[in-house]
C-alpha cells in the first residue's frame, strides 16, 4: 500500500488561450481541471498503474465536496479532512505557440486541531511496510517542520517515507533520514547548496544525502530524464525522444510508478516512460498503460558524459 499525504491540494486548470494579452480581456477555453497536489497526483498514477493507492488530503469548506466526488469517480480510496478556508486553484494558461503561464495560489492556514485530525486519521491505517508519501509545498504560514514531524510520526508506526518537497521544509524533512527523496535537479542543488550542472554533479550531490542516511535519491531532470542513486547503484534513464508538451505533474508521476514498481531500480524504466507519456496530455491528465507503451526509453552507462543538464524548476 501507497498512502499519500497533501496538505494544501489544489483544483488545476489548464486554459487554452489565442494570445494572452497582459492587462486586458482575454477570452479562453478550459481545456482540463483536475484534483491536483503531488499527493494526489501521485495517487492518481498509482492507481492508473494498477497499484494500491490511499490519499490522505486537507481541504477548505470551498473544494472539499468537489475533491470527494473526483476521487469517488476516480475510485481512489480517500480520507478529504476538512479545514477552514477555500481550497487552492492553479492555474496554468496555454498560449497557442506553445507558451505557458502558471498563476498558483497559496491555499488556505493550517490549524493543530487539522494536523490533530490527520494523525488520527493516519493511526486509523495500517501503516505496517506501507510507504507514506509526503509531497508538495506546505500551506502558507505552516511550521518548517511539518513534513520532518509528520514523518517520524509514520515511521514510528512502522512505514517507509518518500519526500517530494521543496525548500525550508524539505531540508527540515532530511534530518528523519527518509527512506527516498525525489527532489529535481533545481530542489537537489537548494539541498546541498551549490548548482548541479551535470549528472555527475547529481550523482555527488546525492551520494552526499546518501551517506547523511537518506535511503535513496530519485533525481528528476526534465527532459533529460531521471537519475536513481542508491548506497550501491546509480541508474539514468531518459525518454529516446523528448516529450513535447506541458510537464506539470511528471514528475509526480516518475515517484509514482517508481514506488508502484517496487522502488527498485528495475523500476525506473517504467517510471520515465509514464512520466513522458503525460508530457503531452492536457494538464495534468495521467497517462494510460498503452501510452506509457509506446514511450521508448534508454538506460545509459554509468559513468556518464558531461554534458550540461537543462535548468529545472
Amino acid at each position: 500500500m501507497i498512502i499519500t499525504v497533501t496538505t494544501n491540494p489544489s483544483i488545476d486548470r489548464t486554459i487554452a488561450v489565442s494570445d494572452l494579452v497582459l492587462g486586458g480581456v482575454n477570452r479562453g477555453d478550459l481545456n482540463a481541471i483536475d484534483p491536483g497536489g503531488k499527493g494526489v497526483n501521485v495517487s492518481r498514477a498509482l492507481s492508473a498503474f494498477g497499484a494500491k493507492t490511499h490519499a490522505l488530503l486537507i481541504c477548505g469548506d470551498l473544494g472539499r465536496q468537489w475533491f470527494g466526488k473526483k476521487l469517488d469517480a476516480l475510485q481512489i480510496p480517500h480520507h478529504v479532512i476538512n479545514a477552514e478556508g477555500i481550497t487552492r486553484s492553479n492555474i496554468t494558461l496555454q498560449e497557442a505557440d506553445g507558451t505557458v503561464t502558471k498563476i498558483n495560489e497559496p491555499g488556505f492556514k493550517l490549524t493543530s486541531a487539522v494536523l490533530n485530525e490527520l494523525r488520527a486519521t493516519i493511526d486509523g491505517l495500517n501503516l505496517k511496510g506501507a510507504w507514506v508519501v509526503l509531497a508538495g509545498r506546505l500551506n502558507p504560514g505552516a511550521d518548517v517542520n511539518t513534513y520532518r514531524d509528520l514523518a517520524q510520526y509514520v515511521r514510528d508506526r512502522g512505514a517507509k517515507v518518500a519526500i517530494d518537497g521543496s525548500g525550508p521544509e524539505f531540508r527540515a524533512a532530511i534530518s528523519v533520514k527518509p527512506d527516498l527523496i525525489k527532489p529535481n535537479q533545481f530542489e537537489l542543488a537548494e539541498l546541498v547548496g551549490r548548482p548541479l550542472k551535470t549528472i555527475q554533479d547529481v550523482i555527488s550531490a546525492s551520494r552526499e544525502l546518501i551517506d547523511g542516511g537518506v535511503g535513496q535519491v530519485l533525481c528528476s531532470l526534465g527532459k533529460d530524464g531521471a537519475i536513481l542513486v542508491t548506497s550501491n547503484e546509480v541508474m539514468h534513464c531518459e525518454p529516446a525522444q523528448a516529450a513535447v508538451g506541458t510537464p506539470v505533474g511528471a514528475g509526480d508521476i516518475l515517484l509514482a510508478i517508481y514506488l508502484g514498481g517496487g522502488a527498485t531500480p528495475g523500476a525506473l524504466k517504467d517510471a520515465i516512460a509514464w512520466s513522458a507519456a503525460s508530457v503531452p496530455l492536457p494538464g495534468t491528465a495521467i497517462p494510460t498503460p498503452a501510452q506509457a507503451a509506446a514511450v521508448s526509453v534508454k538506460v545509459n552507462e554509468v559513468p556518464l558524459d558531461t554534458r550540461e543538464l537543462a535548468e529545472v524548476h
